[in-house]
């Protein structure tokens, strides 16, 4: 799964590298410890153009009646999107990249650790990249001016050979050239070609490292996160 990443590049090159415009972009503050129901960066197609927007992480399906409970939606594995049904309309119609710079994942602990070890994983050079994702739009019942309120959930694989010795799934991390593929709404309706695009990124560009606990508090959240951690087997906190 992925539940806590990081995204501390500027608009600037945000806007460069995923071909929106920066004006589009309000003010961004790098974070460094994303957690579920934050607001979060992702980007869409929007009459032929990329549009940089910010959605709760956490998918809510349009079906969901106001105020039922459900539980919380920010991952879906791969295997089973085509066929849940809080996913297959979405990955019909509703996709988008989330957009980061790593993320989090927890080594189960070995030795006299007692305490799963975090881990940061990102590209080698520490880019941005996107990670699939799928969003819905809902109306806000008690909005007078039918609002929708966007949410979004990451989809994720199995792991690839840096990520298995860490955790068995990982997000899907799409080469820029799929991206154009995941947000063309010529694909729209055909589950096949799109589930084709979402396969494990090679190990050799991933950048995988131990980090410490602070980055288990989500009310931590400053660039010391990504500072390396001790090793587990000697049993350091």
């Amino acid at each position: 799964m992925c539940g806590r990443y990081t995204l501390f590049s500027d608009k600037e090159a945000l806007a460069e590298r995923f071909r929106f415009p920066s004006t589009e972009l309000a003010e961004l503050t790098p974070r460094y410890n994303i957690a579920p129901t934050s607001q979060i960066l992702t980007v869409r197609a929007q009459d032929g153009e990329r549009q940089p927007t910010l959605m709760r992480w956490g998918l809510i399906p349009h079906w969901a009646k106001p105020g039922q409970k459900l539980p919380l939606m920010i991952n879906a594995r791969v295997e089973s999107v085509a066929d849940k049904p809080a996913y297959r309309t979405a990955l019909r119609t509703h996709r988008c990249l989330i957009v980061a710079n790593g993320f989090y994942e927890w080594q189960p602990a070995i030795g006299p650790a007692r305490r799963k070890l975090p881990h940061w994983i990102g590209l080698a050079n520490r880019e941005a990249f996107s990670m699939a994702g799928l969003y819905c739009s809902r109306r806000v019942e008690e909005e007078l001016l039918n609002e929708r309120e966007l949410s979004c959930a990451i989809v994720t694989c199995p792991a690839n050979e840096a990520v298995a010795p860490i955790h068995e799934r990982m997000p899907v991390i799409l080469h820029p050239e799929a991206e154009a593929s995941w947000l063309d709404p010529e694909l729209d309706g055909k589950a096949e070609e799109l589930l084709r695009l979402l396969r494990p990124v090679p190990a050799e560009s991933l950048l995988t490292q131990a980090v410490g606990f602070g980055v288990n508090s989500v009310k931590n959240d400053d660039p010391s996160l990504l500072e390396p951690g001790e090793d587990p087997q000697l049993g350091f906190d």
